[in-house]
């Protein structure tokens, strides 16, 4: 079955959306300096200009128009609608130094807010005075902050001042309190640098410098001063310090409970703030320290390990970014306790022994030792009968209680088990501590004695007589045959059987594989019954065990190839011809056709049957026997010819 499926066809369009703007923000004023200030000449004719009020609308279809909202000057200006320029008014001659106000608004002629307002700046106040007045700054006060650190020359801030004279300006500062020659500033450019190193943690430096910032004018003119802050900010620039390099505790009972206080530790930071705020970590997780320095046991503590001492390192930890450290050693001495049993080097000894073994044959040596450095003793678990001084039994075997050698009994034995499990102690004497014979210690373990096995039975096919598989010609390589059990008396390896195929003289290659491990056999080619495989194939397998000098059984059987109705009929003639006298009865044999085919049984049991493809009607003439092959006459001829098939 072909599945069809059928194909998605896609295409990209580029869409381009065009938002419309909608006239929803207000416009506002961004004349700089603030606030706004302007001079007018004494003498100044009518429609002098004096100042440009300037505003911005974010919207796409602004209508700007600037008004003079309340006029504090008696009439003596107006403000050009479109430009924003505010010109003099009258022929009156201003008054020196004095100020005239005027408060002025910008509204957007296109952003209605409702019938009768539109979008609009807040109001601003512009101070005129007459004749001079002094330089403005930018900003009405400065602030800056810098760290520690800052590099000196660096720049740290620029201030900038307007000269409504046009002339030159020059900046001097001033520093008021502590702090006069670590900052200077460019009589010229008005930028503020750093003239000498920093220490926020220095005493004697203050960590908020107020300074004065003057603008003067050249040639004698008008100043202006300001005000300048600069604050320190402290840097991690410190790492915490422990009052001791080295901390110690003695004499701790190796059996505290768990979470008592050991010891305390304590450092400090130089610097401020989180830069200063400390943390202690430890690097042994049997110990934990707390926010105050105060370390105390995590886990139960053994004096039994470490060379009765405990040493780490504890750390103390900022909180600046990065953080900085410092650390210190702390080593917490223990008393020891007799707390421990012994240990066996390992819970299960399988030791081996041959079934032929004799007396006293060395089994096995087990180990133990007890860690408060006590003596051990080794037995069998409920004592036994004496196996002479110094030694426990049980059954046919002997343990030596100061070395924990294990033997086979001095008189004869008789190993007829595939194992022996014994069950091994090993107990403490308490010599290690005061009082430690007090409490006693006892651990067991256990010995499982394996009985070796003699190779002396080979491998047996007990079904082997019952082996009658078939395989079908044409099966493919690999193809399962059957599977071939053998087995072996012996114990172990001894009775591990592997599985083989044994070549066969003048034979090239195998016909036949079988799995080594499950005896499972598999065709090696592809047989044809016809050709020169035949209907039977012989198989021998081979089991072989593993023991050494290993042993082996053999199983002959024969494979029976089963038929394919792999081959067609064949004629023994490739045309046949025949003349019949045109007044032959009815029924008449006329001529009898043979064919052969390889296959068996069934596949080659032959059926004739009769046709005629170029006349049809050739067939009312003549029939053919489906067994024998027979063609007969079952109508009286013509003088005609016929062709059959």
């Amino acid at each position: 079955m072909v599945e069809k499926r059928r194909a998605l066809n896609t295409d990209n369009q580029r869409v381009i959306i065009h938002v419309k703007d909608v006239n929803d923000e207000p416009p506002y004023f961004i004349n700089r300096p603030l606030p706004m200030q302007a001079v007018v000449q004494l003498n100044a004719p009518p429609n002098t200009p004096v100042f440009t009020l300037q505003a911005r609308d974010p919207d796409t279809d602004h209508n700007i128009h600037y008004f003079i909202v309340r006029d504090r000057t008696g009439g003596r200006f107006e403000v050009d609608e479109r430009s924003g320029v505010v010109r003099t008014r009258g022929t009156d001659p201003f008054q020196l130094d004095m100020e005239y106000v005027l408060y002025v608004k910008a509204e957007d002629q296109n952003g209605r807010v409702d019938e009768r307002r539109f979008q609009a700046t807040p109001e601003e106040r512009l101070s005129i005075v007459g004749g001079k007045r002094a330089p403005q700054f930018y900003m009405p006060s400065y602030e800056a902050e810098i760290p520690e650190n800052q590099k000196k020359d660096s720049d740290i801030i620029s201030v900038k001042a307007k000269s409504f004279a046009d002339r030159d300006i020059r900046y001097t500062l001033k520093a008021q309190g502590q702090g006069a020659g670590t900052f200077n500033i460019g009589p010229t450019s008005g930028i503020v640098k750093l003239a000498k190193e920093l220490d926020f943690e220095d005493l004697r430096q203050p960590h908020v410098y107020s300074l004065i910032v003057t603008a003067t004018e050249d040639s004698g003119g008008f100043s202006t001063s300001v005000e300048l802050t600069i604050r320190v900010t402290d840097v991690n620039d410190n790492a915490p310090k422990f009052e001791l390099p080295d901390y110690q505790a003695h004499n701790v009972d190796e059996d505290i409970p768990i979470g008592t206080s050991v010891l305390r530790v304590r450092a400090t930071d130089a610097d401020s703030g989180a830069n200063a705020e400390i943390e202690y970590l430890v690097s042994d997780d049997h110990f934990s320290v707390d926010a105050a320095g105060v370390i105390s046991n995590d886990r139960q503590l053994d004096a039994d390990n470490n060379n009765a001492y405990y040493e780490f390192v504890v750390t103390a930890m900022d909180k600046g970014e990065p953080p900085k450290t410092g650390t210190a050693t702390v080593r917490i001495y223990t008393k020891n306790k007799n707390d421990e049993e012994p240990k066996f080097s390992q819970q299960v000894y399988t030791p081996n022994v041959d079934e032929n073994a004799g007396p006293n044959t060395l089994v096995t040596t087990v180990v133990a030792s007890d860690k408060d450095g006590d003596n051990v003793r080794f037995g069998f678990v409920g004592g036994g009968t004496s196996g002479g001084p110094g030694t426990s039994s049980a059954g046919q075997f002997a343990i030596e209680e100061v070395t924990g050698v294990i033997r086979l009994h001095g008189r004869a034995t008789s190993l007829d088990r595939d194992k022996y499990e014994l069950n091994v102690t090993a107990t403490d004497d308490g010599s290690c501590c005061p009082g430690g014979e007090a409490t006693l210690h006892t651990s067991t373990a256990v010995v499982v004695v394996f009985i070796t096995d003699v190779n002396d039975n080979k491998p047996v096919f007990k079904e082997c007589g019952t082996y009658y598989p078939k395989v079908e010609e044409g099966a493919p390589n690999g193809s399962p045959v059957i599977k071939v059990h053998a087995t072996d008396e012996d114990k172990g390896v001894n009775g591990q059987v592997k599985y083989s195929i044994v070549q066969q003289p003048n034979q090239k290659g195998t016909k036949f594989t079988v799995d080594e491990e499950t005896g499972e056999v598999s065709t090696n080619k592809v047989f044809d019954r016809e050709g020169d495989d035949g209907k039977f194939v012989s198989v021998t397998v081979k089991a072989t065990d593993q023991g050494e000098p290993s042993l082996e059984g053999v199983c002959s059987f024969t494979v029976e190839i089963t038929d394919v109705n792999d081959n067609p009929p064949l004629f023994d003639r490739q045309k046949y011809v025949e003349n019949v006298k045109q007044d032959a009865s009815i029924g008449t044999n006329i001529l009898r056709v043979s064919a052969s085919d390889e296959d068996a049984d069934n596949n080659g049991a032959i059926v004739y049957s009769l046709s005629a493809p170029y006349n049809p009607s050739d067939l009312d003439y003549f029939e053919i026997q489906p067994e024998s092959g027979w063609i007969v006459l079952k109508k009286p001829l013509d003088n005609i010819l016929f062709c059959f098939l």
